[in-house]
């Protein structure tokens, strides 16, 4: 999971991105789900969902990541889900 921090623009880009946004994310560490402000180092995320600065999402990331695509695409990060709600018990 990461919240989105921004977006990032490019002046030239691979042609094998179309219709999508690149967006700045900052992935969660496990002491996020308790409810405090720890993250890893912001990472740039495909999104064809439409995520917005703010908003938590799913992170799809590594060898996973590029196989929503039918060819070979350059992505590390994948933008998977728009996450609504976080419901999160620290205790059984």
């Amino acid at each position: 999971m990461g919240t989105v921090i921004g977006r990032v623009t490019l002046s030239v880009r691979s042609p094998r991105y179309a219709g999508e946004r690149l967006l700045l994310t900052l992935p969660w560490k496990r002491e996020t789900f308790a409810g405090e402000q720890k993250f890893d180092p912001a990472i740039v995320v495909y999104d064809e969902l439409g995520a917005n600065a703010g908003q938590q999402i799913g992170i799809s990331e590594g060898s996973e990541a590029a196989c929503p695509f039918s060819e070979p695409t350059p992505v590390d990060a994948y933008c998977s889900m728009l996450i609504d709600e976080i419901i999160y018990k620290t205790e059984l």
